[in-house]
Formats: structure tokens, sequence, C-alpha cells
């Protein structure tokens, strides 16, 4: 049976309790559904105590052209200094860049930090589970087995989670775009190579030679 970890309860629940959300790797929401219905009563609730922020200009405010206003800081900046987005007519966001950056930080410090919000958004778990895969690697790269396990390594098809790996094993399978078949090839190709400048080593040091390492399959 398939699970997935809800923060809220601490432990991994049946895939069927959660909605269905696009915006994560898997398709499904961050909660249960029980924690879900929660928070959503508990930001409704929030939104009728506090009147909402007027996002509008004030209609007396001039705004030149090139322009826009900010409802955060309440000025008037050039459009240079709001974030670019397609999603407004505009082609800008609608708070500047700082305003738009502190925002940015405290939706992060909401959901614990800068570390779970990467690691929710971009692959779909907590950082209670990114630290279970960790101390069970012993912290180390599920590959080579000696660097420092950094960066989580996911399916870039399916984009479930495979195990974390070291920087530059990370970066190799990226390199190699995940294909058994080259990579194999490639290690075929160093464990030959290594094996062929060993012999050669080997046989000028006793006075034999020259030697010319053939690989298997080449001509004479």
């Amino acid at each position: 049976m398939k699970t997935k970890f809800c923060r809220d309860c601490g432990v991994h629940r049946p895939v069927a309790e959660f909605s269905n959300n696009r915006r994560s790797r898997d398709g499904l929401a961050f909660y249960c559904r029980e924690h879900l219905a929660e928070r959503s009563a508990r930001s409704r609730d929030a939104r009728r105590l506090q009147p909402r922020k007027n996002r509008l200009a004030p209609s007396e405010l001039r705004i030149p052209e090139g322009y826009k206003w900010c409802p955060d800081c309440a000025e008037v900046k050039p459009f240079e200094q709001f974030p670019r987005t397609v999603a407004s007519r505009s082609g800008r966001a609608t708070y500047c860049l700082p305003c738009h950056n502190l925002r940015g930080h405290k939706s992060r410090e909401k959901v614990g930090g800068a570390r779970t919000y990467h690691l929710t958004r971009r692959y779909g778990i907590t950082v209670q589970e990114a630290d279970a895969m960790l101390a069970s690697q012993d912290g180390k790269c599920a590959i080579c087995r000696t660097a420092p396990a950094a960066h989580v390594d996911h399916d870039h098809a399916t984009g479930r989670v495979r195990a974390l790996l070291c920087f530059n094993c990370n970066g190799g399978l990226g390199q190699f775009k995940d294909d058994p078949y080259v990579l194999r090839a490639a290690a075929d190709y160093v464990g030959f190579h290594t094996l062929s400048q060993y012999l050669v080593t080997a046989f000028e040091a006793v006075g034999i030679g020259p030697v010319r390492a053939i690989r298997p399959g080449s001509h004479r």
C-alpha cells in the first residue's frame, strides 16, 4: 500500500487520505485531508478577523508610465524594481522586489524555514524524511559511500526521490542523463584503460616492450 508522510500527523498515511495537488511532485497535497481541512478553516478564520489589504492604488494617486504601485510599502516604483511574471498583464509582479522577497521569506518561515520549503516544494519530502534517509546512509553518498550525502537525487521522469548523493555522483548521473547503458559503458571504458595502463607499466618495468594495449574488438 502506497503511503505519504503528513507533517501534521507526523506519520505516513495511505495516499487515498490525501487530496490532489498539481503543484507538488507526487501530485498529492502536503497534508492529509483531515489536517488540510483544519488548516483551511484556520486560514478562513484569520482572513475574517483581519481585513484584507487593499491591493489597488488610491484613486487620487498619479502613476507615471513605466511605474507601478506596491501595496505593501505603498510606494510608486519603476517597473524594473518589480519581479517579472507572466501572471499579470503588465508582466510584473504585484509587489516590488524588497516586499516580494520579504513575503517569500515569511512564507518559508511558516513551513519551517528555507530547507523545509525547498525539500517540500521541489521533492515532495519533509526535513524529517530527508534526515531519516541521511541517517540510514550513515551520512554518506549512496553511490560512492565516501563523500557526504548533500544532494537529493530523484527520477526526472517520475519525480520520485531515490536517495541522497554527493555533489560529484549527483552531477555525474545528470551528465549521463541517468542512462544505465551509457553508465555501464563508461565503467567498462575506465576499467579497461586502468587495467591496460597497469599491464603496460608492469611489462616495461621487467624489460618487455614496447607494449600497446589493444581494446577488445579492435583491429591489431
